[in-house]
């Protein structure tokens, strides 16, 4: 069996660079036109070297993250429902629900590049 991928991985070293909020959503955004993870985008720019062609992320299908977010606002619904419902559920427990569609939420608008 071969090994995991951080393993074998070829690049080991690790650089860092501080972005202000506005530089980090344009870097965040190329990267995400170019259909790369930023550090291929940054290794690029910086090298002028093309990524192999097997580091390009799929292309996000918009139809269908907008379709998801149309989702999680009725599952959001029918849990507020359910938690008038029954009032025996915990509440940490229905907390915890909404707090993650509220992350799956605003990753979906992150990755249309919309506000949520």
């Amino acid at each position: 069996m071969s090994g995991s991928g951080s393993e074998t991985r070829k690049r080991r070293v690790t650089l860092s660079a501080r972005f202000n909020d506005t530089e980090a959503a344009l870097v965040k955004e190329q990267a995400c036109r170019a259909g790369l993870p930023v550090s291929a985008l940054i290794r690029n720019a910086v090298l002028s070297q093309k990524p192999p062609r097997k580091s390009r992320m799929p292309r996000l299908e918009r139809k269908t993250a907008a379709q998801l977010l149309g989702q999680i606002g009725q599952l959001a619904q029918a849990l507020r429902d359910a938690a008038d419902d029954d009032q025996t559920a915990p509440a940490d427990v229905i907390e915890a629900a909404h707090r993650d569609l509220a992350d799956m939420r605003s990753a979906l608008f992150e990755a249309l590049g919309r506000e949520p």
